[in-house]
């Protein structure tokens, strides 16, 4: 991986490294190359204690990404290899207590032949009481036939499974279950993917 180890590894030195957005670096086969400091406080403010940045290297991008949106987000990084020009993106990354929304840019490094992603905080207000229904977190209720609970990537929402409705559960956000899935729900399809959506509709 000579991207990794050359270019990868300068990013350590780079302004990047200070950077208050999470910044990450890809190759051409789109392995994470770099994180930054960010990273590690977003993993260690969030419960991401085991994604600390140097388990990250050499590991590929679509790996954190549900596989209903690996092909979109596939696709767009590679149009920016192929292309040159930046893609943004928003999207939510909620808390137990704290709403959030991010805007993502994928610049490429034409130079390095890699992308620099920076999601920088847009959008951080507590959630509306309104909004959050304290549903209690029963297994027997949220937990699918192969033993896994389904959350949405963005606006983390748990699915109840054979049915169509995703509910705000926060006992699931301060201790995740053991063994989660990753999916999306229709409002956040919808919002954050409206051509996806259309198309894989």
């Amino acid at each position: 991986m000579v991207f990794a180890s050359a270019w990868g590894a300068g990013l350590y030195r780079s302004p990047l490294e200070k950077d208050p957005a999470v910044i990450y670096a890809l190759d051409q086969e789109l392995r994470i190359v770099y994180c930054n400091e960010a990273w590690d406080r977003f993993c260690a403010a969030n419960g991401g204690g085991g994604l600390q940045r140097d388990s990250q290297i050499g590991r590929p991008i679509l790996e954190s990404v549900p596989p209903v949106l690996q092909s979109y987000f596939k696709e767009n990084y590679q149009r920016v290899f192929a292309t040159g020009q930046p893609w943004e993106h928003s999207y939510e990354c909620s808390s137990p207590t704290v709403f959030r929304q991010f805007r993502m840019m994928a610049c490429p490094h034409l130079e390095a032949k890699g992308i620099v992603v920076a999601n920088s905080l847009w959008v951080e207000h507590a959630h509306n009481p309104l909004e959050r229904l304290n549903q209690i977190a029963d297994e027997h209720t949220y937990c699918s036939e192969a033993g896994h609970v389904t959350m949405c990537c963005h606006c983390r929402r748990t699915r109840r499974p054979c049915t169509s409705r995703w509910d705000w559960v926060p006992d699931y956000l301060r201790l995740p279950p053991q063994h989660v899935t990753h999916g999306i729900c229709a409002v956040c399809l919808n919002l954050y993917y409206p051509d996806y959506s259309s198309v894989s509709g």
